[in-house]
């Protein structure tokens, strides 16, 4: 709430709240890493007929997810290595 406040009202952020918030979208990243490597191993384990749809979209969904906090990640101006790195590791699956 605090941070919505001093958006809305022109506050600027101290350097801990915007390490802070690069430090959030770091761990998004990971975690949209991590949501779309286990929709991959879901889709390549579904077995009834009726979930492939489900499993596509899933994958699909967190494929995307990812891939839009890692661009947002960039246009912040992270330069993670791990982060970048992961990406070219997706790319190429």
């Amino acid at each position: 709430m605090k941070n919505y406040l001093l958006a809305f009202f022109g506050g600027k952020k101290t350097e801990e709240e915007h390490t802070e918030d690069k430090q959030k979208l770091v761990d998004s990243v990971h975690a949209a890493r991590q949501e779309w490597q286990a929709a991959q191993t879901y889709f390549e384990n579904v077995s009834e007929p009726e979930l492939v749809d489900y499993a596509i979209y899933k994958l699909e969904t967190a494929r995307r997810k990812y891939m839009y906090l890692l661009n947002l990640a960039k246009k912040e101006g992270l330069e993670n290595k791990r982060v970048l790195f992961e990406n070219k590791e997706a790319a190429q699956s």
